[in-house]
């Protein structure tokens, strides 16, 4: 039976100047289905267009930002800011991190802030990996090689391996996915830190490798020495600087190239470090670790470092003899420290500080014996030191640091300048213990009251007394200080804090 109805108005639909004439209701239903389908492809694409139009929108309303319509330059350099500038020329593993996971943040923001952060080379040249268990190095690779792809020919390359396993092959297949040329070729600074395996990784660090790389750090709890026949870095001329950390002594042949400015390494033998030293002539800043005795003479050659600036070692290497002045001479020494950890009161490291003592203007004591010896104490304190600035002594015990001090005390009552001749530029002195339980301030007092008047001199004597509190400065002790320390730059630091005087009496104030 045909049927008649009034169809809902829809501009989409055709015009509807009166009701459909219908067969039947069959052919009704189809005609109805006919037009649901066609208003749903019409939403459709209405949805499609509507999401298109407010995409557009959205990329318009973004490049009228303030920050869209800067030039690339500028935002460059604001997303240079962003990662953070402060820390690039200094290395840590988690700033290092922390600067790769900003530069994916910028450039996940839009296609604008990508373009602009991939073409940002200082971006992408702070690159830190970590390889451990069962961590995939598939997916490592990539993003190394996106990082040298983006970076200048200035990178700073960090691999931390912390893996258990014993199998070789496994570092082997490290090495051949991070050591090529493709991925080292603009590597200048380059840490390695490893639980195991460090060994394998030695041989291939080299001039073919890393051809322009500047920077050098190896540090390994459980490297040894038996795991080399040799360190060959002798034809990575670009090489300054130097840094070897491991539990073992090194005692293997060890070739640097004579570009080396900076030298720094732990638990070497002697006979290393010296041969060290002989093959670096440009020499700027060395620290070393040295142990166990030489078989024969320490130098067999005369040894002149000119350039050597900053020297921090122990009071027994082989340097410091008697007998190797004659040879070994360092006329730039700026700064130095020595570790005196024997525990013999003999300060066998006089003659050789008074051998640089024309260029110093820092020295550093350390020392673990009980007691030193006061004749050595008094000529190393009375000979002259005419550039010295900065002198510390550090001890466990507090009776060294207070024969220090008495011998450092001005001697010459007749003297008509209260400081001595022999210190001209003194102008800081700090004395430190961590272990002096058993210190009575009344001793370091009796000492400071034979002290220099002159008031351009500061003084810091800190002492950090485990089993002793503040409380045993006593109000009449604390007025003895004030009185003593009068206009001059005297600071007592005990335990943590800072040891204030007591204020002055009420009839003496104006």
């Amino acid at each position: 039976m045909a049927s008649a109805v009034n169809s809902p108005e829809c501009d989409y639909l055709r015009s509807i100047t009166a009701p459909y004439v219908f067969a039947g209701e069959q052919a009704e239903l189809i005609d109805v289905n006919e037009q649901l389908s066609s208003l749903d492809r019409h939403i459709a694409e209405l949805n499609t267009l509507r999401s298109t139009l407010h995409r557009r929108t959205v990329q318009l309303q973004n490049q009228l930002l303030p920050i869209y319509t800067f030039p690339l330059e500028i935002l460059s350099y604001i997303f240079q800011l962003v990662v953070g500038p402060e820390n690039y020329h200094r290395y840590s593993g988690g700033c290092y991190q922390e600067c790769l996971r900003q530069a994916f943040v910028l450039s996940s923001v839009s296609s604008h802030f990508r373009h602009v952060a991939f073409g940002t080379s200082e971006l992408w040249d702070r690159i830190s990996l970590q390889i451990v268990e069962d961590k995939a190095i598939g997916n490592i690779s990539p993003l190394l090689q996106h990082c040298i792809s983006c970076a200048s020919r200035n990178v700073s390359l960090c691999i931390f391996e912390r893996r258990s396993n014993e199998d070789y092959r496994d570092t082997r297949s490290v090495i051949e996915n991070f050591i090529t040329l493709e991925t080292t070729r603009k590597v200048k600074i380059f840490h390695l830190h490893g639980s195991t395996h460090v060994w394998m990784w030695i041989p291939e660090i080299n001039a073919a490798s890393f051809p322009m790389i500047e920077t050098l750090a190896i540090t390994c709890e459980e490297i040894k020495a038996t795991d080399f026949r040799k360190i060959d870095f002798g034809e990575m001329n670009n090489l300054t600087r130097l840094v070897i950390i491991g539990s073992d002594w090194l005692d293997v042949p060890i070739i640097l190239p004579p570009s080396l400015q900076y030298l720094g390494i732990s638990t070497v033998s002697q006979k290393v470090f010296m041969s060290l030293l002989y093959q670096c002539p440009n020499l700027v800043e060395c620290s070393a670790d040295t142990g166990r005795e030489l078989d024969g003479p320490p130098f067999t050659k005369p040894l002149i470092l000119n350039h050597l600036r900053r020297l921090q070692t122990g009071a027994m290497n082989a340097i410091t003899l008697s007998s190797s002045l004659q040879y070994f001479q360092l006329p730039s020494l700026e700064s130095l420290e020595l570790n005196h950890f024997n525990e013999r009161p003999s300060l066998d490291i006089v003659p050789f500080c008074c051998n640089v003592s024309a260029t110093l203007t820092s020295l550093t004591i350390s020392t673990r014996s009980k007691t030193l010896d006061y004749e050595d104490l008094h000529q190393l304190c009375r000979f002259s030191f005419p550039k010295l600035r900065d002198l510390r002594f550090t001890s466990i015990y507090v009776e060294p640091l207070m024969s220090v001090i008495h011998s450092l005390s001005p001697l010459d009552t007749k003297s008509n300048n209260p400081r001595p001749l022999n210190l001209p530029a003194l102008e800081f002195m700090i004395f430190n213990s961590p272990l002096c339980s058993e210190c009575d301030p009344r001793i370091l007092l009796d000492l400071l009251k034979n002290w220099w008047s002159d008031e351009a001199l500061y003084l810091h004597v800190q002492l950090r007394p485990f089993l002793s509190s503040e409380a045993v400065w006593t109000p009449a002790l604390r007025e003895e200080f004030r009185l003593i320390k009068g206009s001059r730059q005297i600071k007592i630091t005990w335990g943590h804090n800072e040891i204030t005087e007591s204020p002055a009496p009420l009839e003496s104030q104006p």
